[in-house]
């Protein structure tokens, strides 16, 4: 069994998420939050992070995340580009 901690705290990620959408709840005005920046952030913050944390080594990075380094490094080049503003959508 693995007793190592996960990176990443699942109760403290579902925790913000709900703390976004609990400004609407009552709010019939604005009953649908705009989330559609979660998604990008969190993949831009998990690409970025993992290829610092391994060093830039992109088959180490990938394998923690189950990908192939094919689709690891296709996912990164377009979040790099649109980052850098080259691209206008993931």
């Amino acid at each position: 069994m693995n007793d190592q901690l996960t990176p990443i705290n699942k109760d403290h990620l579902k925790k913000l998420i709900r703390a976004e959408l609990e400004l609407t709840w009552f709010d019939n005005k604005s009953s649908s939050p705009d989330m559609s920046w979660v998604t990008p952030t969190v993949l831009e913050t998990l690409f970025t992070e993992l290829i610092t944390h391994t060093r830039g080594n992109q088959s180490k990075a990938a394998r923690m995340l189950g990908l192939n380094r094919g689709s690891f490094s296709k996912k990164l080049n377009q979040i790099t580009s649109n980052k850098l503003g080259l691209v206008e959508s993931l």
